[in-house]
C-alpha cells in the first residue's frame, strides 16, 4: 500500500484540492488510489463486495498514524459523508462507518450520524467521465438535518475517496453554516490521476 503521510504536512495534495474553495483546518488521506493497483482492489471490495470490515481495518491503521500529530486533539465529533437512503438500504452499510468507528475507539470522539442528509441520489464518481466529475452541481446534494442538534464546533468530516473534492466541499459548506464551526477532513484514499 502506498501511504501518503499527508497528516504530517499542513500543505499537502489533499489540502490543496480545497484551496480557494472552502476554508478548512486540514485535509489528508491515508492512501494514494491508482487504477489497477491493490488499493483499488481493496476499496472496490469495501464498497461493492460487502466487506465493511475493510473500512475499520484501514481506519485503525490511520488512527495509529495520526497519533504522530495533534490533528484530532480538538475535534468535537465525527461526521461521515452520508449515503442517499436508497443506496444505504441497497448496500446495507455506509462504507466509512468502520473508519468512523476506528477513530472513535482510538480517540473517544463521538460520531454524529444524522447531522447531514444526502438529498439527491447520484452516480458514484468512479462511474463518471472526467468532465462529469469536475462539473459542480448547482443544486445542493447535502443539507443540514433540520431535526438534528449539535453542540460540536470542530467537525472531523470523513469519506472513502477524495477525487475532485466536490462532495466534501458541499458537506463542509453545510457544516460551516453552524456557529463558530471548523472542519477537518480525512479520507481513506485520494486519486492521483485524472481518469
Amino acid at each position: 500500500m502506498s501511504f501518503t503521510n499527508q497528516h504530517l504536512h499542513q500543505d499537502n495534495l489533499a489540502s490543496q484540492k480545497f484551496y480557494g474553495r472552502i476554508n478548512i483546518e486540514h485535509a489528508s488521506c491515508l492512501l494514494f488510489f491508482k487504477k489497477r493497483t491493490g488499493v483499488q482492489n481493496i476499496l472496490h471490495n469495501l464498497k461493492y463486495k460487502n466487506h465493511p470490515e475493510i473500512s475499520y481495518y484501514l481506519g485503525m491503521i490511520y488512527a495509529e498514524q495520526l497519533k504522530q500529530t495533534s490533528l484530532l486533539h480538538r475535534i468535537d465529533s465525527i461526521i461521515m459523508v452520508p449515503l442517499h437512503p436508497s443506496k444505504q438500504r441497497k448496500r446495507g452499510y455506509n462504507q466509512v462507518s468502520g473508519f468512523a468507528q476506528a477513530i472513535h475507539e482510538v480517540y473517544g470522539i463521538p460520531i454524529e450520524e444524522n447531522l447531514l442528509i444526502k438529498t439527491k441520489k447520484t452516480k458514484a464518481q468512479a462511474n463518471k467521465k472526467l468532465f462529469d466529475r469536475l462539473k459542480k452541481t448547482t443544486k445542493p446534494q447535502f443539507v443540514l438535518n433540520p431535526k438534528a442538534t449539535t453542540k460540536s464546533q470542530h467537525f472531523l468530516l470523513i469519506d472513502d475517496i477524495l477525487t475532485t473534492g466536490n462532495t466534501l466541499e458541499q458537506c463542509a459548506k453545510e457544516l460551516l453554516k453552524l456557529p463558530n464551526s471548523k472542519v477537518t477532513i480525512l479520507c481513506l484514499a485520494m486519486t492521483t490521476e485524472s481518469f
